[in-house]
């Protein structure tokens, strides 16, 4: 009997053991639900909406995260090749991709979020290599007799061959640009703000020297987030991110981050 008694357990030990269980359940259950509030994501390089380069890591990035933080959720980003994002997506590995154009071909496999912004492309030119551009155009008709630089995969490709422009190949929009500062191009399309950023970007102080033609060459575009149907609790994650987004337009925090990144330019939404 004395030998049970020394390895009872003390009224005292009981006690404390009867405190501390509940603050370890506790603990555990919070460990638990910091990891289940953290989302995994997957974006590329396109400044400057995304970039691993930029402030923020760009303007798309700055919103995503905020509308997540209000959601009450911690983001995980990979930056990845575009085709990497969309792979990690679908399998599960990413909750959402960002930034991503709604088309029928994706929505066969993705659901996606409201629009963080939408975009607009746009018909640059070299002011001193045209001192007269082209007006606004009703038809792109109007614009045969202009060298018009392309890029493979680019939307406006069909376009711009239905419309039998006079185009040229380019291997990017930088290479373009120089091009059209040579003499050697008369446009080059580019959304918006992309545009602007690139001039900056490759001809610093010199940015006055380009212009765009005020007709857009499309409608304004949804950006959105691309989510995935096999990552855990998506249909809930993306439920939450859209309130918290829908707050923000609301209370025009979402123009706010726009306008801060581009000071020059309107709103999009």
């Amino acid at each position: 009997m004395a030998l049970c008694d020394n390895y009872s357990v003390p009224p005292l030990g009981k006690a404390m053991w009867r405190l501390l269980l509940p603050a370890l359940a506790l603990c555990l259950a919070c460990r638990a639900q910091a990891a289940e509030l953290t989302v995994d994501l997957a974006s590329g390089e396109w400044p400057p909406y995304v970039s691993q380069q930029l402030p923020e890591q760009g303007v798309y990035t700055e919103i995503v995260r905020e509308a997540f933080r209000r959601a009450g959720y911690q983001v995980r980003i990979s930056f990845q090749s575009w085709p990497q994002t969309e792979l990690l997506t679908k399998s599960g590995k990413a909750a959402a991709a960002f930034p991503y154009r709604p088309t029928p071909e994706r929505e066969k496999d993705f659901d996606f979020s409201a629009p963080l912004m939408h975009s607009t492309s746009y018909l640059f030119y070299h002011k001193p290599h045209q001192p007269n551009p082209p007006q606004p155009f009703k038809s792109l008709d109007e614009l045969r007799g202009y060298r018009v630089a392309i890029q493979l995969g680019y939307w406006y490709l069909p376009l711009f061959q239905r419309h039998r422009l006079n185009t040229l190949m380019t291997s990017d929009e930088v290479n373009a640009l120089r091009q059209l500062y040579l003499g050697h191009l008369d446009l080059v399309p580019m959304v918006l703000e992309r545009g602007l950023y690139q001039i900056h970007s490759v001809f610093p102080g010199r940015e006055k020297e380009f212009g765009y033609i005020p007709t857009p060459l499309d409608k304004e575009t949804p950006l959105a987030l691309m989510f995935s149907r096999s990552y855990p609790q998506a249909t809930r994650i993306r439920d939450d991110f859209g309130r918290a987004l829908a707050q923000m337009e609301k209370d025009g925090s979402l123009n706010a981050i726009y306008q801060r990144n581009f000071p020059d330019t309107t709103p999009p939404r």
